[in-house]
């Protein structure tokens, strides 16, 4: 699970794009892009409002770093969690890990997935995601292509569909009542769904 977030006003030694980031990133997560101006970041960063824009041009330009910020962070859990002997089973269990992050209260769960692509667009969401875990997924699925695994599909476009299964199994976590439910319910169909792509050893 992701540490806890650190609280509080002030400033962090660091230095003021690290401040604005910290305080952006727990004003996004608790409050919504929406009800989060720019004035609460700058009481809630200690640094001042010139310092903030000239890292960053507005509060759009904020969310996409924070936005960022919080995806590699939820990437680099993701693959250090996948198991697995073989690029398949890597990504059946890195997909398991995906549903088991979106039942928490991580700012991956309040910021990118619930947040990310209504504020920042599809496109511009899109771009961004295909530049990490996207990329990722496409790797494992060429690898297991190369390995005989996998049917020899179009690794780009099998990774972007297996991307939108993932957010959609996370949102179906997000939003259940019953989260562990949720995540039975959808790691059973990613399994069908992976072995329908399977090669029969």
């Amino acid at each position: 699970m992701e540490p806890e977030r650190k609280r509080g006003p002030g400033r962090p030694p660091q230095g003021a794009r690290e401040a604005i980031l910290a305080a952006a990133r727990e004003l996004f997560g608790d409050d919504g892009y929406e009800a989060t101006t720019i004035d609460a970041i700058l009481a809630r960063s200690g640094v001042s409002r010139g310092a903030l824009y000239h890292h960053f041009p507005g509060k759009l330009e904020l969310f996409e770093a924070v936005y960022i910020e919080t995806e590699d962070e939820s990437v680099a859990r993701l693959v250090g969690r996948a198991e697995g002997e073989t690029p398949l089973e890597i990504i059946r269990t890195g997909s398991r890990g995906y549903l088991a992050e979106s039942a928490g209260d991580s700012d991956f769960v309040r910021i990118g997935l619930t947040q990310a692509r209504r504020v920042l667009g599809y496109e511009r969401w899109r771009e961004l995601a295909a530049e990490r875990g996207v990329g990722v997924v496409e790797a494992l699925i060429r690898g297991a292509i190369d390995a005989g695994e996998m049917a020899p599909v179009d690794p780009g476009a099998a990774a972007s569909i297996w991307t939108a299964v993932l957010i959609e199994g996370g949102l179906m976590v997000v939003n259940a009542e019953d989260k562990q439910a949720a995540i039975e319910a959808a790691g059973e169909i990613f399994d069908r769904m992976l072995e329908g792509l399977a090669i029969a050893g």
